[in-house]
């Protein structure tokens, strides 16, 4: 007897002459079949075929009577309810910063320093939440290096407490230097670094316009990204893209893979320009990662995006204790509304809002999405300014499978 199934509501199917590949986004799993293979995935019909019981197997068929998005749905629910995250801290010793980048969405958001009396106020709210598991705690900006004494203070301040902390720093990685990099591993327990590259040599320098600026600048990162890998910090090179920067980025890309061909502590990942007159369309945008993918060797590691697990959350926009404090105290549930005191939900001085963060993956768009396990919904900020909300994992995904 005939066994009816159906086709999963989250396989992304791309057609080649090589054939039918077939992926699904909530259990990763990556099929290729023939022609006659196809025939039997589209049929729904285990008829006997070997090819039926790995469809079924691998989650390509489900049974005709399961609501997978209610399931995953409930998973999600669930593990946002009831499985607990240590609290994780995005803090800006500092919202001055030493680049002009002309992107930078931080673009007259008032600058200043954290003060020590700013430390005494943070570790006062941080005793408020369950910390026995430590904190999970992002340097942010600005370019928080450019506020060191007080990152020293805080992170002495944190023992001091007894609270545990890893530390992850996001920077243009221009101040960094021997006795810096000594510090952020010994004082500041920063086991991960994010630095912007806008391209190769002069597009980079164009771009970062430094107040501080020397010729040199290009290759003095690379030489300090060599430095932290040596040191065992893993680095992540975030290659800003948009309409204009496409060849320079690739250049840059090039350059990455000769210099570190051989440490794999150093990665990149493409990430698109918000905010731009002419935004690159889909196809554009994998095409683009397609090239990355064919030159990039083994610094662009797209199996991190392939087989990591499904999100039950976008970001830490929807996290419970997660929080970005600004300069001024002031306590946001997004990096990305840092300094504007209006989208605040509290001070650290005075009193913390408890607000419940929807989720954004529950619009109807994304949930007829096959990306949802990928995505969540992806950028809540992104999608409040009219912009696509997407994540780089459905454009990075679809390119690599263009490619097999």
């Amino acid at each position: 007897m005939k066994r009816k199934y159906k086709k999963s509501q989250f396989n992304y199917v791309s057609d080649s002459k090589n054939g039918h590949i077939i992926y699904n986004t909530l259990y990763n799993s990556l099929i290729r079949l023939s022609d006659e293979e196809y025939d039997v995935y589209l049929s729904e019909y285990d008829d006997g075929f070997q090819i039926a019981n790995q469809l079924y197997m691998q989650g390509l068929w489900v049974d005709a009577d399961v609501d997978e998005l209610e399931q995953y749905n409930l998973y999600s629910d669930y593990a946002n309810r009831y499985i607990g995250n240590k609290p994780h801290f995005t803090i800006t010793p500092t919202m001055e910063c030493n680049a002009r980048c002309f992107y930078c969405y931080e673009d007259g958001v008032r600058c200043g320093k954290m003060q020590q009396e700013d430390c005494e106020d943070i570790i006062r709210f941080l005793k408020t939440l369950d910390c026995s598991q430590g904190i999970d705690l992002t340097w942010f900006g600005g370019e928080p290096l450019m506020n060191q004494e007080w990152m020293d203070y805080f992170s002495e301040s944190l023992e001091k407490a007894g609270i545990e902390f890893s530390a992850f720093i996001i920077t243009n990685g221009s101040k960094l230097d021997d006795t810096t990099i000594d510090k952020m591993i010994h004082k500041w327990k920063i086991q991960d670094v994010q630095i912007t590259l806008d391209g190769s040599y002069e597009e980079y320098s164009s771009r970062k316009a430094y107040v501080d600026q020397d010729d040199a600048i290009y290759y003095r990162i690379l030489q300090t990204v060599g430095k932290l890998a040596r040191k065992g910090i893993s680095v992540q090179l975030r290659m800003n893209i948009d309409r204009n920067n496409r060849e320079s980025i690739l250049n840059a890309v090039t350059d990455i893979n000769e210099l570190f061909k051989d440490n794999s502590r150093v990665k990149c990942y493409p990430a698109f320009l918000t905010g731009t007159d002419e935004p690159l369309t889909e196809k554009e945008k994998i095409d683009f990662i397609k090239k990355m993918i064919e030159i990039s060797q083994r610094k662009f590691n797209v199996n991190e995006f392939l087989y990591r697990l499904p999100r039950t959350k976008a970001c830490y926009y929807f996290q419970r204790n997660a929080y970005s404090i600004d300069v001024n105290g002031n306590v946001f549930i997004c990096e990305h509304m840092l300094g504007h005191e209006q989208q605040s939900i509290g001070n650290i001085k005075t009193e913390i809002t408890t607000i419940r963060r929807k989720q954004s993956g529950k619009r109807k768009e994304c949930q007829k999405c096959v990306f949802l396990p990928k995505c969540q919904g992806g950028c809540m900020d992104s999608l409040q300014h009219g912009e696509s909300p997407c994540f780089t994992d459905k454009y990075i995904i679809k390119a690599y499978l263009d490619l097999l």
